[in-house]
C-alpha cells in the first residue's frame, strides 16, 4: 500500500476537480491582504484606517484559518494580532506613529505620511500571515499559539513585506525600520 506524501496531503480539492496546494492558496491570501492593507494605509483619517486595517488582518487570519480548517473566533485572534504588533518594538512602533504626525505638515506631510503607513501597514499584515500560515500548516490552533515564541520571526517576515511593498509599489529600497 502506497502512503500519501506530504505534498499530497496539503493539497485539497476544489469545486471543479483541480488539486491546489495549501501553501500556494494561503500565499495568495496573504498577498491580496497585504494590498488591502497597503491601499488602506494611504487613507488620511487615521482611526479609520487603524480599524480597517485591524480587519483585515482578522479577516486574513479567518481565511487562512477556513484554509487549514482551524476554528476561528475573534476574540482569540485579536489580542493576538495586538500582541504581534506590540511585539515590533519602540522604534518601529515610533515611526509609525511618527509618519501619523507626519501628516500635520503642510503640503508634504500627508503623501509622505500615506505613503510610509501603507507600506507598515501592508509589512505587518505580511508578517502575520506568513506567521499564521506557519502555525497552521504545523497543525496549530488560535488557542495554542504564542506570540512571544515567534516574536523574532514576525519582526523578520515584517522587514520582509515593507521589502516587497516597497519594491512593488516604487521600485525602490523601503525605509529604515
Amino acid at each position: 500500500m502506497a502512503t500519501e506524501s506530504a505534498d499530497a496531503r496539503r493539497c485539497r480539492q476544489d469545486g471543479d476537480g483541480r488539486a491546489e496546494a495549501k501553501p500556494v492558496l494561503a500565499q495568495a491570501i496573504v498577498r491580496r491582504n497585504m494590498w488591502w492593507s497597503a491601499g488602506v494605509g494611504l487613507l488620511p483619517l487615521p482611526l479609520v484606517e487603524t480599524a480597517a486595517i485591524t480587519a483585515i488582518q482578522l479577516k486574513l487570519i479567518r481565511e487562512l484559518a477556513d484554509l487549514y480548517g482551524v476554528p476561528f473566533r475573534d476574540g482569540l485572534a485579536k489580542p493576538i494580532v495586538a500582541s504581534l504588533i506590540g511585539g515590533l518594538g519602540s522604534v518601529a512602533l515610533g515611526k509609525i506613529a511618527g509618519y501619523g504626525v507626519a501628516r500635520a505638515i503642510p503640503v508634504i506631510g500627508v503623501p509622505i505620511a500615506a505613503g510610509s503607513i501603507s507600506l507598515f501597514a501592508a509589512g505587518i499584515t505580511y508578517a502575520v500571515g506568513r506567521i499564521f500560515t506557519t502555525h497552521f500548516e504545523q497543525g496549530g490552533t488560535l488557542r495554542d499559539f504564542d506570540p512571544e515564541k515567534v516574536r523574532e520571526c514576525f519582526q523578520a517576515e515584517f522587514g520582509k513585506g515593507v521589502q516587497k511593498a516597497s519594491s512593488a509599489m516604487t521600485g525602490g529600497a523601503a525605509p529604515a525600520l
